[in-house]
């Protein structure tokens, strides 16, 4: 930012007292407005807030909170908040569910000078072109000032909005809901094939490959018709293996994807399809067969998001969760996991209204705020993303209370894609025809060899 945010408060409130005595002195018009103090960073109430009006303001959004599902509602609740709070703010909702409705929109919007003012983009490090020419913000120093935030909202999950592995240091969004990917299993089957303890390692995941397949049960169904099932397993794989930090290494360019490390996660996979893992016919399966055969028992495990929880409603009984398995010879890193946060950005050309930002700014903050993320988890099934709430776990899915508990207990760092910290956006095609390939023929090496030549080819 040009100035510290607390210089252009103080600035704005000068000229603001100057314009009152020049108004006063001259008789004024009685239409003149009042109250156009900017709010404090703070999301606390403080006794200047009934002057607040932001009258004349408009805040305009781009999200993908849109539809009848719960998020939405959530949303537009909290919408209706900030305007009974705001009666005099006009709030200008362009959400689209439809992701190239929003992307074209977006586009647009860039083009034309006229972005939103707070917008919901997915990614990472694909930030860092629109960090780079001033479409997003940098958020750093609202975050620092608002102890609410920066003492709260998970330090990690923060950490991933940061975009210093790629050059642009500052923190461009606010992570304002989370999900999870585990291993979810079917007790019943577990049972059947005398499976007593959960595998924490991979050796005892294999063993219970093993008992699963003894009773005639694929162990583990993977749609891998749809490439991304793969490169999600691959992810995980390098977090248990290199941990996460090795992903923004990855995307900085201090590392390759042919890095023997990163070789290890493709054979790795490959060992566990020889193994009979995922059965016969994977490769011919989709993501949508994949969970329909886990809901109908046919696979006794399927690793997916949080997202999958409101699948299980019929049967929450018969459905756990557990993490993805450690390497013993990699202990370090047992408590790196997935993560896929939905983040929040501000628009750059907030910087030059620094009384519109403040608003902006309060109203994005609510989607992080206590109230709200107890509702993300209640009503949404959402992992929150702050520490500090305490939620009554017979309110909600045994498998969102198990992930709340893993969460808790055994959680140390987040990492989202493996491809996401890289600014190529189209990585995540890149390693999942890969991966596909070192399923159907080519070696892990070779696997890698390809992904690193077309990034390099990219010239980015």
């Amino acid at each position: 930012m040009k100035k510290n945010v607390k210089e252009k408060i103080a600035m704005f409130l000068i000229a603001s007292m100057v314009m009152s005595f020049f108004t006063a002195c001259g008789g004024g018009n009685d239409n003149t407005p009042s109250g156009n103090s900017a709010p404090s960073t703070s999301t606390d109430s403080t006794s200047s807030d009934s002057a607040k009006t932001g009258k004349g303001i408009t805040i305009r959004l781009l999200t993908r909170m849109s539809g009848v599902d719960n998020a939405t509602k959530l949303k537009e609740d909290v919408l209706a908040e900030f305007q009974e709070k705001y009666p005099d703010i006009t709030i200008q909702d362009e959400s689209t569910n439809d992701s190239n409705s929003f992307t074209n929109q977006f586009k647009v919007d860039i083009a034309s000078g006229n972005v939103a003012d707070i917008i919901q983009w997915p990614g990472i490090s694909i930030m860092k072109e629109y960090a780079d020419s001033g479409v997003f913000l940098d958020l750093t120093e609202l975050i620092n000032e608002t102890l609410d935030i920066k003492n709260n909202v998970d330090e990690t999950l923060l950490d991933m909005m940061e975009l210093s592995s790629v050059g642009t240091p500052g923190t461009y969004a606010l992570p304002i809901n989370n999900q999870m990917e585990v291993f979810y299993y079917n007790k019943d089957l577990f049972k059947e094939a005398g499976i007593e303890k959960i595998p924490e390692t991979w050796d005892e995941f294999y063993e219970v490959c093993n008992k699963l397949k003894g009773i005639g049960v694929v162990p583990w169904v993977v749609g891998a018709g749809n490439a991304w099932r793969v490169v999600h397993i691959q992810t995980g794989l390098l977090y248990k293996m290199c941990g996460v930090e090795k992903a923004r290494e990855l995307g900085g360019r201090e590392a390759k994807w042919t890095d023997p490390d990163v070789v290890e996660t493709i054979a790795f996979i490959k060992d566990l399809a020889d193994r009979g893992v995922f059965g016969d016919d994977y490769l011919g399966l989709d993501y949508e067969t994949e969970k329909a055969m886990f809901i109908s028992g046919d696979t006794a495990m399927s690793f997916d998001g949080s997202w999958r929880i409101s699948d299980f409603a019929d049967m929450e009984d018969k459905v756990s969760v557990f993490r993805m398995p450690y390497f013993t010879h990699k202990e370090e890193f047992k408590d790196n996991d997935i993560a896929y946060p939905s983040q929040l950005e501000l628009a750059g050309h907030l910087k030059d209204d620094p009384e519109k930002m403040e608003y902006v700014w309060e109203l994005a903050s609510m989607f992080a705020s206590k109230s709200t993320q107890e509702k993300y988890a209640y009503e949404c099934g959402n992992i929150p993303v702050r520490s500090d709430l305490d939620l009554d776990t017979s309110k909600m899915s045994p498998q969102l209370a198990t992930l709340l508990e893993i969460k808790a207990n055994d959680v140390k760092v987040w990492g989202s894609d493996a491809w996401a910290y890289d600014t190529v956006a189209v990585l995540e095609d890149i390693v999942g025809e890969a991966f596909v390939g070192a399923l159907t023929g080519m070696t892990a090496e070779e696997a890698a060899e390809q992904i690193q030549g077309r990034l390099e080819a990219t010239g980015k």
